[in-house]
């Protein structure tokens, strides 16, 4: 009788672990997933394509909002409110990704393999800097993404402004999905991209 009841709870006790098991696969979070923007490639060009320049260009300080600063991924769900999804994330620190894909995109539609970043080394004496403050780099996954920045490009010093200006766009998403979300983002960073292009090839043409 005793060792029949050993056996009750030695079978009792793994059912408990079997269902412990199950209830912990089941209640598995979902993977996180990662995300960067994309630069130009060459076949990203088409017809819009500025003269190529053989000139250094000095990139930064780009800066952003505090609210941009989290490595989850913002999304607008209103006029003034924001929602941070905790599985769709940023790989990095968003301001050096813009940073280096304007950097990418500017050597590409100017011609120019002399790109260096912010700080850069002594040595480095770009023609131009571009320097950058994001006021807004987001989207509705309703709607539309949106990208609006204040821009200027200076001498390599940053003391001379020879150009400025603020710049908005905004790109309607095709579905409501984060991968489309962050191809549209890429896309208003490439629109940029080529304005402050024909901006530099506008001064170096003058210079």
């Amino acid at each position: 009788m005793k060792t029949q009841r050993i056996c009750d709870l030695i079978t009792c006790l793994f059912v408990m672990f079997v269902l412990l098991l199950l209830v912990a696969c089941g209640g598995k979070s979902p993977s996180v997933a990662y995300y960067s923007l994309a630069s130009l490639d060459q076949g990203d060009l088409g017809t819009k394509v500025v003269t190529p320049l053989d000139i250094s260009l000095g990139i930064g300080p780009v800066t952003v909002p505090e609210y941009l600063k989290k490595a989850q991924i913002a999304t607008r769900v209103g006029d003034n409110r924001y929602q941070f999804d905790e599985f769709h994330r940023w790989t990095g620190l968003i301001e050096k990704d813009i940073a280096s894909v304007l950097g990418n995109n500017l050597g590409l539609l100017l011609g120019s393999n002399k790109v260096a970043f912010f700080p850069w080394m002594d040595y480095f004496k770009p023609v131009y800097r571009v320097i950058v403050d994001i006021i807004q780099f987001d989207s509705d996954l309703e709607g539309d993404a949106v990208f609006s920045a204040r821009w200027a490009v200076s001498d390599a010093a940053g003391k001379e402004t020879l150009a400025s200006g603020k710049s908005d766009y905004r790109q309607t998403l095709e579905s409501p999905s984060y991968d489309v979300l962050v191809d549209a983002e890429s896309l208003l960073l490439a629109e940029f991209s080529r304005d402050i292009a024909e901006q530099i090839s506008s001064l170096s043409s003058q210079d």
